[in-house]
Order: structure tokens, then C-alpha cells, then sequence
């Protein structure tokens, strides 16, 4: 949703009417209907910011029903959630930049008052829609395609002519997305049934890079007899397996399988490009047990071995880092992301 109310043209008039009408009703404090499926949702926010938050959660629901069901509201309701899940966490009593969503007790958090700081970014947000809807070619289209699966992708984008698809696969093992974006899902994941913990839980398993893999997926997995047939990455396996007595058994499988996914989607990819389109992808490389996997080089021979050349790469270094937190010397800093420019042979 991120993705398509970055990259979609919304009529300026709507915005302004919807917006303007928005942040009339809030001012008017109208009681909110909307209730987190968190029973502990007291101990994330304040009284306050529930009772604020669930008014304007409420009153984003009416808008299909107060302006029309017509695909510019539904435009504009998208762009207005994503406004609001982008204060979220700036109100919660939950740390700002770590991993982990939690609320520390020893470093007390002053949350940002609601309704300020949303009307704040809500200016920020019709700013920037109506200045890119106004240099936007209209006739451009856009599509985002979000599939767990790496092999449901030919099926998806069969018969659709694609210009240019541009990727940020996950880090290997680094980040908990879904346990990172935790406080925000409390107010909206019901819209991708990832409201209650338990739901969070079984989407998790589902995304490549994830860790959070059952030991009997990775018994009977052995890097010396399951090899991915690239020398250097085969060996940087090994070496995790051997090296870390405690986790190299698991951390080695979570890399392999990484990978393995990663060639899926890009054999599948290569299948719904014409000769000659692009395919630009951001990626971290990343530490595992304290090995270094050079993510971004390995990618590189998966793709080229389907069906993609490598016309450019280039990184630069990671200076505003959202998620600062500690990980106790086991995944290193990612210090680079490259940005890797293929293109279908």
C-alpha cells in the first residue's frame, strides 16, 4: 500500500475536499468507533492518543461512504492511511528507532501529541501527492504486485507488457519486519488481517529472509551435500556452519533458503520480461555469524545464470538509519545498500 500511494496520481480537487473535511471533523473531537484487537493496548499508548487515534481511524473508514466508491476516493483513502500509520509510532510510548517494538522503562518516551502531528503530516503528505500527481506523465500506469510466493508471479503478470520493475528484497536474517512495524499494525492490520499477534506470527513465515524457521525444516539440511553451486557462496555456508557451534546449523539453512527463494523470483521474473526490459533492485549485503555474505554479488551470479546481464551497480552508505538497535555483535552494521541495474537478455 506503501508502494502504490507512493507511485499513483490522485485528483487535487478530492484531496483537498476529503483532507480539508478530515481534519474539520477531527477538530470537531467526534468520538471515535475503532478499537485495536489488543488487549494490552494501554500499555502502547496513552488514553489519549487511543481516544484520538480511534477517532481518526474512524472517521478514514467513512470516506468511501461520505465521497463515493469511485477508484479516485479510494486513492486518496489509501494515501490517508498511510498518513496515518506514518504517526503511529511518534505517538506510542514504544522506542522510536529499534528493532524490537517495545516500551523502555529506563529511558521514558514522551509520545507526540495526536492530532497535531497528524494534521502536521497530512499537509505534508497533499504537498507532496499534489506536486508529483502534477509532474506525473497521466498516461503512465503502474502496478504493484505483493506475493509471498516467489513462484506465483507468472500467473500474476501474464499478459501485462512491463516497462520497468524496481525490488528491495529483505536483509538475510537482519530484520523482524512484521515485529518492527508491530505498534502500527495494532491500527491497521486488520485492513491485511495481521491485527492480533497470532496473525502477525503466520504472515512472518511466510517472507523470504525470515528466521523464524522450525528446527525440523532444517534437520536434515547439510551445506557440504545441499550446495547452490556458486564456489564462494557455498563455502560462506559451510563456514557458518561450522563456525558457529551454537546457531551455524539453522543460520546456514535461513542463508541457503534466502537464496534459494531469491533465484525462484528471479527465474520467475525473467519469464514475464521482454528482451531488453530493466530490473532495478536495492540490497543490503548482511553478516551471518559473523560471516559476510556479499549479498549484492551473489544476486548478481543468480541472475545472470537466469536469463538477466548486469548493466550497472552502485551502492552508497546507509547515513539516516531508521531501525538503530543493537545486535549484539552477531549481524554486524549494514553499512552499503547497492542498487543493481539488470536487464532481460
Amino acid at each position: 500500500m506503501i508502494s502504490k500511494v507512493k507511485t499513483t496520481s490522485v485528483d487535487e480537487k478530492d484531496l483537498n475536499n476529503i483532507s480539508s473535511w478530515l481534519v474539520k471533523e477531527i477538530k470537531a473531537k467526534k468520538k471515535g468507533t475503532f478499537k485495536p484487537d489488543c488487549g494490552t493496548i494501554e500499555h502502547w499508548f496513552t488514553k489519549d492518543a487511543i481516544k484520538k487515534l480511534s477517532t481518526i481511524r474512524t472517521l478514514i473508514n467513512q470516506i468511501p461512504e461520505k465521497f463515493g466508491e469511485n477508484k479516485s476516493v479510494r486513492d486518496i483513502h489509501d494515501l490517508i492511511l498511510i498518513c496515518f500509520s506514518s504517526i503511529l509510532r511518534r505517538v506510542s510510548k514504544a522506542d522510536n528507532e529499534s528493532q524490537k517494538t517495545y516500551v523502555s522503562h529506563t529511558k521514558v518516551k514522551k509520545p507526540a501529541e495526536v492530532n497535531s502531528l497528524f494534521f502536521s503530516q497530512l499537509d505534508l503528505f497533499v504537498d507532496r501527492a499534489i506536486k508529483f500527481s502534477n509532474a506525473l506523465n497521466r498516461k503512465a500506469k503502474n502496478k504493484i504486485i505483493h506475493s509471498s510466493s516467489a513462484t506465483s508471479l507468472e500467473k500474476k503478470l501474464k499478459g501485462i507488457h512491463i516497462d520497468l520493475v524496481v525490488s528491495s528484497p529483505p536483509y538475510i536474517k537482519a530484520i523482524d519486519y512484521i515485529y518492527n512495524q508491530m505498534v502500527e499494525l495494532f491500527w491497521i492490520g486488520d485492513l491485511f488481517q495481521m491485527q492480533t499477534q497470532a496473525q502477525q506470527n503466520e504472515k512472518k513465515i511466510q517472507y523470504i529472509g525470515n528466521k523464524q524457521i522450525p528446527k525440523t525444516e532444517f534437520n536434515k539440511y547439510n551445506p557440504y551435500d545441499t550446495i547452490l553451486s556458486i564456489d564462494k557462496l557455498d563455502e560462506k555456508l559451510q563456514e557458518v556452519y561450522k563456525n558457529d557451534k551454537k546457531n551455524g546449523h539453522k543460520h546456514s539453512y535461513v542463508t541457503f533458503k534466502y537464496f534459494v527463494e531469491m533465484e525462484k523470483h528471479l527465474s520467475e521474473m525473467s519469464k514475464c520480461l521482454t528482451s531488453g526490459t530493466h530490473y532495478v533492485m536495492v540490497v543490503g549485503d548482511s553478516s551471518v555469524s559473523n560471516v559476510f555474505i556479499d549479498t549484492a554479488g551473489f544476486l548478481i551470479e543468480i541472475a545472470e545464470r537466469n536469463g538477466f546481464r548486469t548493466t550497472n551497480r552502485w551502492g552508497y552508505k546507509i547515513k539516516n538509519r531508521f531501525m538503530r538497535f543493537d545486535r549484539k555483535g552477531r549481524g554486524g552494521i549494514i553499512e552499503f545498500d547497492w542498487v543493481i541495474d539488470f536487464e532481460k537478455k
